[in-house]
């Protein structure tokens, strides 16, 4: 069995979203094999080598590669970005982690800021179940043109919609809706973003747009 099968038959037992024991030996070996890549690639530097080599790498570990992606290393990812989708244009700052036992979708255009965490593992509230490392896994999603402030933490089974702003330190427990202004722990809507937002920097704007 080569990896890509050996990862779509772990990726089909823990996708269930029900509990699994997250300890067993020979996924955890799977796990560092995959992990052992972003090792090299958080060594990378920003001189043109390095971030040759660096897209190298992220084609090579990422579930999906969009075009346009930039990140700063470090990054850390416990099943090495294998279950982590990228689009387009997506920036994602330094010491971003992704908990990423099963799918975390980034749309287009997104923007993470530093000391993220994206989330996708759970564990159950039983102390039995969680003494023996019973998890389970929902899926997270950013829709395109989602920007995240430093310090931001995505729960697991969260979507934020398409052109939404995560206030900077806040704690996503439930999905937010598109083109808003949510902040805090947990995080709430403040406001919808609007044209008016558009408008203070018209000139700007007309001038992108020529």
């Amino acid at each position: 069995m080569n990896q890509e099968e050996k990862f779509l038959q772990f990726k089909e037992r823990i996708s269930t979203g029900e509990v699994y024991d997250s300890s067993d030996e020979e996924m955890l070996a799977f796990q560092g094999e995959l992990v052992e890549k972003l090792h090299e690639l958080n060594q990378t530097s920003e001189t043109p080598e390095g971030l040759k080599r660096r897209e190298e790498l992220l084609r090579e570990c990422l579930g999906t590669y969009g075009e346009g992606l930039y990140i700063v290393p470090p990054i850390q990812a416990n099943w090495g970005l294998k279950n982590v989708h990228v689009g387009k244009n997506v920036v994602i700052n330094f010491n971003v982690m992704f908990v990423d036992d099963v799918d975390i979708t980034i749309g287009d255009d997104c923007m993470i800021g530093p000391n993220c965490c994206l989330v996708t593992a759970e564990h159950p509230i039983s102390p039995i179940l969680r003494k023996h490392k019973y998890q389970m896994n929902r899926p997270v999603r950013l829709e395109n043109n989602v920007w995240l402030g430093a310090g931001v933490i995505v729960l697991p089974g969260v979507t934020i919609g398409e052109n939404s702003i995560i206030g900077a330190g806040s704690v996503v427990t439930h999905d937010i809706e598109a083109n808003v202004i949510a902040f805090g722990t947990p995080a709430k809507v403040y406001r919808s973003i609007t044209k008016e937002d558009d408008e203070k920097y018209q000139e700007i704007i007309e001038s992108l747009t020529k």
